[in-house]
């Protein structure tokens, strides 16, 4: 029996922070191995805002490995059990890297927004293409009710 995936789309952002913590516990759930994706290209403002780019050195692609990995300890480090998880990083656009990896998963996760400079949108673009091309079904994490709200 071949196990089943949940990808999830990781980058440095608050919204992939939300996507993966919930892909988490989906995976969990179904006793899935979750798949990390994160891509790297020529600008160093693909790994995110927060991210200075690759240290003195380190490629693009070691950036973007180090990263996913602090992203995916910050939240898998809250979970008293953690799903099997299998790391991805690809020199591609996050869309294409998400549609490519629909192809033999369950499941595909990100967040409403990422990194992207275009925010008023409902959907950022990398859901937007994923909605329209994924092999599998799309789960677009929405920001929290209590986000951007003043008491």
């Amino acid at each position: 029996m071949t196990r089943s995936v949940i990808a999830v789309g990781v980058d440095d952002s608050e919204m992939s922070q939300k996507a993966l913590a919930w892909a988490a516990e989906e995976a969990l759930r179904r006793s899935s191995t979750l798949e990390l994706i994160t891509t790297w290209g020529l600008e160093s403002s693909q790994l995110g805002p927060s991210h200075s780019g690759p240290q003195e050195g380190e490629s693009l692609e070691q950036a973007a490995e180090a990263m996913q990995r602090s992203a995916a300890e910050a939240v898998l480090s809250l979970m008293s059990t953690r799903p099997e998880v299998a790391y991805v990083v690809t020199q591609a656009s996050p869309a294409d890297a998400l549609v490519t990896a629909s192809k033999d998963a369950d499941l595909v996760v990100v967040g409403t927004h990422g990194r992207g400079p275009v925010r008023t949108f409902l959907f950022g673009s990398v859901a937007q293409t994923l909605l329209k091309q994924s092999h599998c079904p799309v789960v677009v994490i929405p920001p929290s009710m209590t986000d951007g709200a003043t008491d």
